[in-house]
């Protein structure tokens, strides 16, 4: 077979193809990618993959090489991720100016010259306020604010990393914490950033889901490392998530710029992780000085309480004696009156009698003798047992009262060596200082 004199090798093309595309694409070119692979090598150089996904089903529908040569992406790094707060990644969509390039060996690419953070800043908000409409829109948006944290949570499932400062200086300040209050902490561990943050945090949440009579709260902290990837915490999965999670929910994310959709959903959010420890630790503080009111309140009901008692016993004494010394002069009165006017009725019937049969009379006034001699032996009987029952009969008996700064003491324990009481005995009274209290 003879060869075409117009043939040409497949340098030949590949070299047409470069000078072509340097002739006709020679300026650089403003374009909206998303990242779908990208990866820094040793000597600096950034490489990545560039992919168009279709809005209907999201297949690529166009994908080309790029990359950063080291002395730009020294300067396009850092600069990028201080703008927006996260680090370039695969799922990211970025806006960057670009020139086409075409190499005999390595083929078709573009070189980045910039990446413009103003777009992924837009592309970010957008999606974070879909995430606030759409759990807006299902009624969820508030319902982990809406449940109510206890005044005291002692029992925390923490979702971090395991190795995060952030996590270590957590439990350290609740367990060292000043007041010695005792906080209670189960680790569930996650990734914190990247790709795999969303899931990991939702399946830890799952977890907990499982042992929700455990806990009091959740605590999601994000400790040490880059502050630069806080994307999943916008996610709508993860939101949806916190808000309808039983328990309520405490972000400590570390960071300083606009708060997260999570930290707007959660409960109680704070910035830091030690922020939420000694929040915690406040809120502890805060409940046992209310029960230490509380105390102090029912100290004083039962101290008004017992001495109610007290007074209400002394009165009743001071009344019982009062009563026994009106009772026994008041008994024999009545006795003497009595007495006086069964005698005065004999006398009266006994001159009515006078008249009648002499033996008659002799009889029924031996008779009425012997019935006055059993009702005065009765009455005698009844005034012994009086006057034996009486306050003074008692004292003489060898009975004493004592009484303690005026008041009737009941038991030895209310009596403190070196106290002075009074001992009261019939026929006197005696003032002593304790000395000695034996039980």
């Amino acid at each position: 077979m003879e060869i075409s004199q117009d043939a040409l090798t497949l340098f030949q093309l590949t070299n047409l193809i470069r000078e072509t595309i340097e002739d006709k694409l020679s300026k650089t070119y403003l374009v909206i990618a998303e990242i779908q692979s990208i990866m820094q090598n040793r000597t600096g150089h950034c490489y990545l993959e560039l992919v168009e996904k279709s809005q209907t089903d999201d297949k690529i529908i166009s994908q080309v090489r790029a990359n950063i040569w080291a002395s730009q992406w020294r300067i396009i790094k850092p600069y990028f991720e201080t703008a927006t707060g996260r680090a370039m990644e695969a799922g990211l969509k970025i806006l960057v100016k670009v020139r086409v390039t075409f190499h005999e060996l390595y083929g078709l690419s573009l070189n980045i010259l910039d990446i413009l953070p103003e777009y992924t800043l837009g592309e970010l908000e957008m999606q974070r306020k879909l995430t606030i409409k759409q759990l807006q829109d299902d009624g969820v948006f508030d319902m982990n604010r809406e449940l109510q944290l206890p005044m005291l949570v002692q029992k925390i499932a923490v979702i971090s990393s395991a190795g995060a400062a952030g996590y270590g200086d957590f439990v350290n300040q609740l367990k060292n914490n000043s007041f010695g209050y005792k906080f209670y902490t189960s680790l569930f561990e996650a990734a914190m950033q990247g790709n795999t943050a969303e899931p990991s945090i939702i399946e830890q949440l799952n977890k907990i889901l499982q042992f929700t009579d455990f806990f009091d709260c959740v605590v999601i902290i994000r400790g040490g490392g880059s502050k630069t990837d806080l994307a999943c915490f916008d996610s709508l999965r993860l939101c949806q998530n916190i808000c309808q999670f039983p328990l309520p929910v405490i972000t400590g994310i570390g960071h300083d710029r606009d708060e997260s959709v999570a930290d707007l959903v959660a409960n109680t959010h704070l910035k830091t992780p030690t922020a939420v420890a000694q929040f915690l630790i406040d809120r502890a503080n805060a409940c046992d000085t209310i029960l230490s009111e509380k105390i102090v309140t029912i100290k004083q009901s039962v101290r008004d309480v017992l001495t109610n008692h007290e007074k209400l016993n002394h009165e009743i004494v001071v009344n019982l004696i009062s009563v026994l010394k009106n009772f026994y002069p008041l008994k024999t009165t009545q006795l003497e009156n009595k007495r006086n006017s069964i005698i005065n009725n004999l006398r009266i019937t006994e001159k009515n009698i006078q008249t009648s049969n002499n033996q008659t009379i002799t009889n029924i006034i031996n008779l009425l003798k012997t019935r006055i001699l059993e009702k005065t032996y009765t009455l005698d009987s009844v005034k012994m047992k009086i006057d034996l029952n009486s306050p003074k009969q008692i004292l003489k008996k060898g009975y004493t009262f004592t009484k303690i700064n005026g008041k009737a003491a009941k038991s030895v324990s209310e009596i403190h060596e070196g106290q002075e009481i009074t001992t009261f005995f019939y026929d006197g009274q005696v003032s002593s200082v304790v000395n000695k209290i034996s039980k």
